[in-house]
């Protein structure tokens, strides 16, 4: 498969004798299956064929290969002044693949220290027991055991050592933002883990109780939601004569009609949705656990038609694919996102409207107006509690103008 991407005898000669021959081999394979474009192939085998020159030079053993290596030959290969350009992405992006094929031949047998291993007991329990999304269990682990290494560093882990005072000192020594983001954050992977151990009949004491409590104003909807005129005006900003344009209408939809998240879109599957019966399974990817709508006509329209005359040819599942390299593999929520924006730019709307949870929103706020029941509300969103549905039900200003009395004059 090298032959593919490498025509001229010589460099190819020199490619197979690499240290990594039998992986660039693979990554070929993979890069001609998937339906990479040839340059961006070219380019990463090539990029993968200079970190293994690198490993040879520096007498790195396969088996031994780690990530300090990749980033000791990432500071040898791409210049201080190409720190965020977009060459450093993609030699980035080609020897973490071929890190990964090694990493599947010479698998690496981790070493968790005692943090490691409390942690790794936690997430599996989310995993497992809560069934909270791979973002979630990311955060948790992530400040979990950050707070734990503050207390123990590599030693041994003794819950009677973590005090109120170690706690707070903690929290307040994270960096502040506007709305406290990573104070939250880690307050919640705290109490949630002290409560893990507390079921696991680990005594904690007071600890879940001395965690504080980081508020974040809530406030009501933004007044500027997108209308339906606003919404139309954003579908016909579409060029739907092109298959990209075709998915992007039918993603709009699916947000503007039934209130998907983004991610929800992007996971959507063939089997999800069942055209004799006229609805769609939400995978619901946030609480894992999916739930059905009705299938509207006009969204049911614009995905059959995404289906039959744009969709590329791929044994993936997925209802959305990408349509550059690598063609035919599931299409990211972050791309969906960024085809979202350039819609709000060519309809002229960016400086009112962004994003794709505004579409959400919309959906939610037009069935509030027309009084529709918050647990109605809560089911097409896939809330678990009708509470977060509450945010779409606080004081209407605009409508309570329409039915407020003028004020009477007072007379002398």
């Amino acid at each position: 498969m090298l032959e593919h991407y490498f025509r001229r005898r010589k460099r190819l000669a020199e490619v197979k004798r690499n240290l990594l021959a039998p992986f660039l081999e693979e990554a070929a394979e993979h890069y001609r299956t998937e339906g990479y474009v040839h340059k961006y192939a070219q380019g990463a085998l090539g990029y993968a064929a200079s970190f293994g020159e690198w490993l040879r030079v520096h007498r790195v053993k396969l088996d031994r290969v780690t990530e300090e290596h990749l980033d000791g030959f990432l500071e040898w290969f791409v210049s201080a002044s190409q720190e965020k350009s977009p060459k450093r992405t993609r030699v980035l992006a080609a020897t973490r693949f071929v890190l990964g094929l090694i990493r599947a031949r010479y698998p690496v047998v981790p070493q968790l220290s005692p943090v490691g291993t409390e942690v790794r007991q936690y997430i599996e329990h989310l995993r497992r027991d809560r069934g909270l999304a791979e973002d979630t269990l990311e955060y948790h682990q992530r400040h979990l055991g950050q707070f734990l290494t503050s207390c123990f560093r590599q030693g041994s882990v003794d819950y009677s050592k973590i005090t109120t005072a170690r706690i707070h000192a903690y929290i307040d020594g994270l960096q502040r933002s506007i709305c406290n983001s990573r104070q939250r954050c880690a307050c919640t992977a705290l109490r949630g883990f002290f409560r893990f151990l507390q079921l696991q009949g680990v005594a904690t004491g007071h600890l879940q109780a001395v965690v504080p409590i980081v508020r974040r104003p809530r406030t009501a909807l933004s007044p500027k939601w997108p209308t339906s005129l606003d919404t139309d005006r954003l579908l016909s900003s579409v060029d739907r004569s092109r298959a990209t344009g075709k998915r992007a209408y039918a993603v709009i939809l699916c947000m503007a009609e039934l209130g998907l998240r983004v991610g929800d879109v992007a996971r959507l599957h063939l089997e999800d949705i069942d055209w004799r019966e006229g609805t769609i399974r939400v995978p619901n990817h946030k609480r894992g656990r999916p739930y059905q709508l009705p299938l509207p006509r006009r969204l049911g329209q614009a995905i059959a038609d995404y289906l039959a005359e744009a969709r590329p040819s791929s044994p993936r599942r997925e209802v959305f694919l990408r349509h550059a390299h690598p063609r035919g593999t599931a299409v990211t929520p972050g791309a969906l996102k960024r085809e979202v924006r350039r819609a709000w730019q060519r309809a002229g709307l960016e400086t009112r409207f962004s994003g794709t949870h505004i579409l959400r929103h919309s959906v939610a706020t037009r069935m509030k107006q027309e009084g529709v029941s918050l647990k109605f509300i809560a089911d097409v969103l896939g809330h678990d509690s009708i509470q977060t549905t509450t945010l779409y039900a606080q004081v209407d200003l605009p409508v309570l103008r329409t039915v407020a009395q003028p004020w009477p004059e007072v007379q002398s």
